[in-house]
């Protein structure tokens, strides 16, 4: 977890290993308390709604929260419990984001690579890039 990611771990810590970790871990944490922040009074809404229209067990607002509370408890993956479930966790996310910024960095590659992705999801048509294609629009244009 802190060697080095060259491989040659010759079984010290690697300070740059352990201040990414450390800093994703922080980012973690801000993101289990956003959570907690939030569902803590939509619990208590949810709670008060389903007293109120006794709801069959499936159609449970507080039960659909408490799940929603779970995925989100794999996601955010404070403790590294879930790191192998397949599923987008913030580890991976950072993980895809690091390799993107250093493709950016290298070779310039990365803007290849995207203008093929693009291609390829637009059917193999051409779609020409430029910095405005990198920057997510709110509208699609229309050319």
């Amino acid at each position: 977890m802190f060697s080095n990611e060259d491989g040659n771990d010759d079984g010290h810590v690697s300070t740059s290993a352990a201040f990414r970790h450390v800093l994703v871990f922080q980012l973690k944490l801000a993101a289990d308390a956003l959570r907690d922040f939030l569902l803590s009074p939509l619990s208590l809404a949810a709670f008060a709604i389903d007293v109120v229209t006794k709801p069959k067990v499936e159609k449970s607002l507080y039960l659909r929260l408490m799940l929603l509370g779970r995925r989100s408890d794999r996601m955010i993956n404070l403790f590294d419990d879930h790191a192998d479930s397949g599923e987008l966790t913030i580890d991976r996310a950072v993980d895809e984001l690091e390799e993107i910024v250093r493709a950016a960095q290298g070779d310039g590659s990365a803007g290849k690579t995207r203008a093929r992705e693009r291609a390829a999801s637009h059917g193999g048509e051409d779609v020409s890039e430029s910095p405005e294609d990198d920057v997510a629009h709110p509208v699609q244009r229309v050319d």
